[in-house]
């Protein structure tokens, strides 16, 4: 039975998910990319050149000259695999159990079809979105009437359904795949109807907090407002993690701010902080900023509640007189570093604690866009959906 959208209780339903055949392709992993937001252009060449069907050339499109055209590709080069058998879809429905293991950091949880919240009553946001992010991703399933990036979701105290999960990760998994960056991942299957029926009940105890996928998530729902009645839009493609059990990482998403120098800085930062000189650690509440040749560090007179990814968008961003929309993010700091210049800052931030994120999401306030870095972050291209 498909979800209803209004659904009260957290639920995850078994899905017949599609994947790559192993013969098809030079490697299960080598077809395999980090999600769409992540993506920096020298991984995506090296990506595109690892072999004629990775994941990018899906969920990427490419020429944005070309409008709403450019996601003609992806849909086009998605039906040829389907036709070609280089992707099959799994016979029998199931919950899919999904590891996986770089150096110390491990992911581990359920993969299938989330019912979608518009109410926000147990699917919970905690950060904005960026619409234009979130037409582009729109465009994209509806052109090829897929889900093919998961989103990743943390709840607490998983009970039975995390029980599950561990009980399925000591048998023989169903598919095994290495990736790039080291990592080994594998994936078993939950289709025993009785095993199933005891993680739904589990899982409608709970509510869970979207920790990756916000703008994707956002295209889930406005692909339900739009077709409200067409089968399966009900659901998207999400990955459940049990936060007691196989908890996440938490960091912070770095910013490029054109326009801004550290004279403004230095002049215009409001009452209530404190300009240091240099790159200044062990402050908390700090926020750090370059040019390329000289740092500044922020801190807080006072004890703020706020994530100071908050206080950057609410209060400093206002004083320096900044554009949010022509701000750029970087996971890697060295990455925002190598932009700055004289008149475009860095900005170094800390991660949200997990408290600041979970008593947002719980009182309705969404942080700022990109504010957070959940991780490790699921493989795109191991497992997807379609609505057909």
């Amino acid at each position: 039975m498909p979800l209803m959208s209004d659904a009260t209780m957290l639920r995850l339903e078994p899905l017949r998910a599609w994947r790559f055949v192993a013969g098809k392709v030079s490697a299960l992993g080598a077809v395999t990319s980090p999600p769409y937001d992540v993506l920096e252009p020298a991984l995506v060449r090296r990506l595109t050149d690892s072999d004629l069907h990775n994941m990018v050339r899906l969920i990427l499109p490419r020429d944005p000259a070309l409008g709403s055209r450019r996601y003609d590709e992806p849909a086009r080069r998605l039906s040829g695999w389907q036709h070609d058998g280089i992707v099959v879809r799994d016979q029998r429905p199931a919950l899919y159990v999904y590891e996986q293991r770089l150096g110390d950091a491990m992911l581990c949880g359920l993969v299938g079809s989330l019912g979608l919240d518009p109410d926000r009553r147990v699917v919970l946001p905690h950060e904005d979105v960026m619409p234009h992010w979130v037409d582009d991703r729109l465009e994209l399933m509806e052109a090829t009437d897929a889900d093919l990036e998961p989103i990743l979701l943390a709840y607490a105290g998983g009970g039975a359904a995390s029980d599950a999960v561990d009980a399925a990760r000591a048998g023989e998994p169903w598919l095994v795949a290495d990736t790039e960056n080291g990592a080994h991942h594998r994936i078993w299957r939950i289709d025993d109807p009785f095993v199933l029926e005891r993680i739904t009940a589990e899982l409608g105890r709970h509510e869970a907090l979207i920790a990756d996928g916000h703008h994707r998530y956002a295209a889930y729902l406005e692909r339900l407002r739009r077709q409200p009645d067409r089968p399966g839009v009900g659901v998207g493609l999400a990955m459940l993690v049990d936060q007691d059990r196989h908890p996440l990482t938490l960091d912070p998403i770095h910013r490029v701010v054109p326009g801004l120098s550290l004279a403004v800085v230095r002049e215009r930062t409001p009452a209530g902080w404190e300009v240091l000189q240099g790159r200044v650690d062990g402050v908390p509440d700090r926020i750090a900023l370059t040019d390329g040749t000289e740092w500044v560090t922020l801190r807080t007179t006072a004890h703020r509640p706020e994530p100071t990814v908050s206080l950057l968008h609410d209060e400093l961003l206002p004083a320096w007189d900044i554009d949010t929309d022509e701000l750029s993010f970087h996971h890697v700091l060295a990455d925002a570093v190598a932009l700055a210049g004289p008149t475009q800052a860095a900005v170094e931030l800390s991660a949200p604690r997990m408290d600041q994120v979970l008593r947002s999401a719980a009182q309705g306030v969404v942080l700022p866009q990109k504010a957070t870095s959940f991780g490790p972050k699921p493989r795109v291209g191991l497992l997807f959906r379609t609505l057909d």
